[in-house]
């Protein structure tokens, strides 16, 4: 943005009024007696080399001009922002195991479901670090702590289930986050644990890895995902993709321990794409921080170069007095 720091100075252009009526009325029109023979060749030849007169007075108007912009004292303002305050450390840590194929959550499976609402979840977040877990039998760090939310939504789109997994490792999968949070220095650290099934395999069970988690001061939100009763499940059949009826059972009583454990009241059961909304919509309302955010400008200043300018005219004037009108100073 550019501004004059002493626009005042642009009432000194009035100078320039009388400035050309002088030139042009009463220096330039002063007559002249001169005896000549012929009389009309000389007014012929003057009236034909007007612009050595009008060009040194257009130089001197621009010299006006410039040094009246430059005491005007231009600058270019380039608005900054400086945050104070910290953002909110978030893991999200999503089942990948095989049952996330259940098609439940129309026209998705669980994990296609899952990873929409995590993207809009993380649309909505500014100033903070999020990182993504993915577990089956294992846990895997996809994304550690970032605040390139481009990066981290490319990684998102292309996680997908785990044909090769044979359980489901909750604690592994919460352990691994808890891992990679726990030495945080956020004012708030949480982790979102995404799952459908229950525990069944991994060294490290669901609720001993709350209480590392609440040793840590970390808060985790289990939400299960998934219908009650029998849901539609794609199997791979001579004629292609079947899909049977199959029972999924999620184990609420251990996510409600770990909710309890880590001091988030309970856990939350999603049983379509808008509950699951609804919920992350909730934590995106309980996990926000105050950001302080201080406006300033960074300017940069432009009045030197009017100056140059209005010099390197003011010289041109004066060449063109000297070597074209043969003026002597």
């Amino acid at each position: 943005m550019l501004e004059f720091v002493n626009p005042n100075w642009f009432w000194a252009l009035l100078i320039l009024i009388p400035y050309l009526l002088f030139e042009i009325f009463v220096k330039n029109r002063r007559k002249v007696r001169l005896l000549h023979s012929r009389v009309d060749v000389l007014k012929q030849v003057s009236g034909n080399n007007w612009i050595y007169t009008a060009f040194p007075i257009f130089l001197r108007s621009m010299v006006i001009l410039l040094l009246v912009i430059t005491l005007a004292r231009p600058r270019l303002a380039h608005k900054q922002q400086q945050i104070t305050g910290k953002g909110i450390d978030i893991i999200m840590a999503i089942d990948v195991s095989g049952s996330m194929k259940a098609v439940d959550f129309q026209p998705n499976n669980r994990l296609e479901a899952a990873k929409q609402v995590a993207v809009d979840f993380i649309n909505k977040r500014h100033n903070d670090r999020i990182g993504l877990i993915v577990f089956s039998e294992n846990a895997l760090t996809q994304c550690p702590l970032t605040m390139d939310y481009n990066i981290l939504m490319t990684i998102m789109e292309n996680i997908h289930i785990d044909e090769e997994a044979n359980g489901t490792a909750i604690g592994m999968g919460l352990a691994t986050a808890v891992a990679r949070i726990r030495e945080s220095e956020a004012k708030s650290k949480v982790i979102i644990l995404i799952t459908d099934g229950r525990n069944n395999t991994g060294e490290i069970d669901p609720i001993t890895a709350a209480d590392l988690a609440a040793t840590y001061g970390i808060k985790v939100y289990p939400i299960g995902v998934g219908s009650k009763g029998l849901v539609d499940y794609p199997v791979q059949t001579a004629f292609g993709i079947q899909y049977q009826k199959v029972k999924i059972d999620i184990d609420m009583d251990t996510l409600n321990k770990i909710a309890e454990t880590t001091g988030t009241e309970r856990a939350r059961l999603a049983t379509n794409t808008a509950e699951l909304s609804a919920i992350l919509k909730h934590i995106d309302e309980m996990e926000k921080t105050e950001i302080i955010i201080n406006d300033y400008y960074v300017y940069h200043e432009l009045f030197w170069r009017y100056l140059l300018f209005a010099f390197a005219l003011l010289i041109l004037e004066f060449i063109f007095r000297i070597v074209i009108r043969k003026e002597i100073p």
